[in-house]
């Protein structure tokens, strides 16, 4: 509590007492805090900081995604699919709209703090909160460099004369060293060792350079860029330096049935696990600081998301075999694919007898809201709480950040990508996450001597002895990490963004004589006739009503016109360039002020097709 009250007031010291032009770098505070009388204590260095946290809460950094904490569980790609197509998946992005942000508000701030927290004498107190700012200014970074490659760097504050101003970009490779450093310097500092779920500390910094190294060393890879095998091994170096800590743990919660559940909805007492979660953006109602997700989700006025049809064939069968082996496993019916299937799925999405938190029954007539408000019919329940957080802005869960998981997640892969992974690594990573719902270990020697083909399809860039380890590992970070901001950034780095370009499907419904049915997930035995959900074309049959039935090519598509898939965006065409979309182009704006800026290559022009 007395963390997020600290944290509030630092977002009123950050809105009223620091406030800067947007996208100024040589604009001193419009404000009382100026240089002279500022920064002199500790409380002040950690109100300062405090106040940069909402930095952390981006979504997954796509200029179309959603812009608060809520926002990460949100983002727009080929596994959570929203009604609307994002502009970089129709090379709509331009040098004047969808641009990626070249917003320069935070990096002011942040050196604007390591310039005069010099006025503060304890420096011990001073050493640790320049820490923070450091790695403050390596996420910074990390956004700009994934973004828009390389860009000018700036460690100072600047004036308004100040020749840096119209600089031209610094290369990727100095970007990336840099933030390697300043991640260096701040991890190195002694007194962050404490675990905090909602400040930055230690394991905070470790946790970011494990995300960025692997994003940076895999991207390198897959983009022909020299320096790959540096950035991994520090990768599991960060990881390493985590795993041995002793601090974490994957959270098995109350049993392999929900523990993957609660993680997100932390259904007790709207906190997040300090046994698993490393950094957390903290919320609580009553004190007004609250996101929207229940209703996102849920309200036919919300964002009407769903989760893919891609997506749920992912998903492994309870006994660790592959879903996409099984003989028919394309046309099964909505009831029949989640059987035996990894726990994870059915704490991801609504699946056959469904029960709310807090609730005791199964929740009834469900396929219909699915069908209707879920894009897919797979509605996610990934972070949803009970039904009394519904309206508008009512949920109090903390949001994570960064949690162990992804960090066993990152050594795994760094490793297998290096060539130096072992069984063994194996069963200190992808073991503990599986654990927790009781799923098999991947099996390595398995895994190389029979790759998974629609995986191998998927990532066609991946080669080598260790193919099918790599694919697997890529498999389960997709299982374990959906909606956590992550996707859009792993298809960037493992150049594969031509799965944006591949249709959009949701739930099956079968070819029938008459009406098309499918069965309803509010039955678990998939079997009595009053649990089908109905598809009609024309005028609705007098014994279906508007609850278990919707009109075909009215409130419904397929994909085989009156059988198939539910289909998203079928009318939108899909587009990518391989040159060009895995940098966004920089603004127009940006260029005029400062002409010795140059453009990304291939966007000058919008669609450049």
């Amino acid at each position: 509590m007395k963390t997020i009250m600290m944290i509030k007031k630092a977002f009123l010291i950050s809105s009223l007492s620091l406030s800067f032009y947007a996208c100024e770098l040589d604009q001193l505070p419009q404000d009382k805090m100026v240089p002279e009388n500022s920064l002199k204590t500790e409380a002040e260095l950690k109100m300062y900081i405090n106040g940069l946290l909402p930095m952390l809460s981006g979504a997954s950094d796509v200029s179309d995604g959603a812009s608060t904490a809520a926002g990460i569980m949100m983002e727009k790609t080929d596994d959570v699919i929203w009604p609307a197509l994002p502009d970089y998946m129709t090379g709509r992005r331009s040098s004047t709209q969808s641009a990626g942000s070249w917003d320069w508000t935070n990096l002011r701030k942040i050196n604007y703090f390591l310039k005069y927290s010099s006025n503060c004498p304890d420096e011990k107190a001073r050493i640790r909160y320049n820490a923070m700012a450091y790695f403050l200014r390596a996420h910074f970074y990390y956004i700009k460099l994934k973004t828009f490659g390389g860009v000018p760097w700036y460690d100072t504050v600047l004036e308004d004369n100040s020749p840096e101003l119209y600089k031209a970009r610094d290369s990727r490779e100095t970007i990336a060293d840099h933030i390697l450093t300043d991640l260096n310097n701040a991890i190195a500092v002694e007194g962050l060792e404490d675990k905090k779920l909602n400040e930055i500390t230690k394991w905070t910094m470790l946790a970011l350079k494990s995300r960025f190294c692997l994003f940076e060393g895999t991207f390198r890879k897959y983009h022909g860029i020299d320096g790959a095998e540096k950035f991994l091994k520090e990768c599991v170096s960060a990881s390493e330096a985590l795993m041995n800590s002793g601090k974490y743990t994957i959270d098995n919660g109350d049993g392999p049935t929900i523990a993957y559940r609660d993680l997100f909805a932390q259904p007790a007492n709207a906190t997040a696990s300090n046994k698993e979660v490393i950094t957390a953006y903290a919320y609580n109602i009553s004190l007004g600081i609250k996101h929207n997700t229940n209703y996102a989700i849920t309200n036919a006025s919300g964002n009407q998301i769903g989760l893919s049809k891609a997506l749920m064939n992912s998903y492994l069968m309870k006994d660790g075999t592959r879903f996409t082996d099984k003989e028919g496993y394309a046309t099964m019916k909505f009831g029949e694919e989640f059987q035996d299937r990894d726990p994870r799925m059915f704490q991801t999405v609504r699946a056959p007898g469904y029960i709310r938190i807090g609730e005791s029954k199964v929740v009834n007539n469900n396929m219909y809201a699915c069908i209707i408000i879920s894009t897919t019919g797979y509605m996610p329940i990934k972070y949803e709480q009970s039904g009394g957080h519904d309206q508008q802005s009512s949920n109090d869960n903390d949001i994570i950040l960064y949690r162990y998981a992804e960090v066993l997640l990152n050594y795994a892969e760094a490793k297998a990508e290096l060539g130096t992974l072992a069984q063994t690594d194996l069963d200190n990573s992808i073991k503990l996450i599986r654990n927790r719902v009781e799923m098999p270990n991947i099996n390595m020697v398995a895994a190389n001597a029979n790759p998974d083909p629609i995986l191998a399809a998927q990532y066609p860039l991946v080669s080598g002895n260790n193919q099918g380890v790599i694919l697997e590992i890529r498999r389960e970070r997709r299982v374990e990490m959906v909606m956590e901001g992550l996707r859009y950034d792993d298809i960037m780095r493992w150049k594969a963004g031509h799965l944006f370009t591949k249709p959009f499907y949701g739930v099956y419904f079968p070819g029938v004589t008459g009406n098309k049915k499918t069965y309803d997930m509010s039955n678990p035995t998939y079997t009595a006739t009053s649990s089908w959900f109905y598809v009609y074309e024309g005028e609705r049959p007098s014994n279906l009503t508007d609850k278990n039935s919707v009109a075909l090519n009215v409130s419904i598509f397929l994909s085989e016109g009156t059988s198939g898939y539910k289909v998203v965006n079928a009318d939108k065409k899909k587009y990518w360039n391989e040159e060009r979309d895995y940098l966004a182009p920089l603004p127009n704006n940006a260029l005029v002020v400062n002409p010795n800026l140059k453009q990304n290559p291939y966007w000058d022009s919008p669609l450049n097709q």
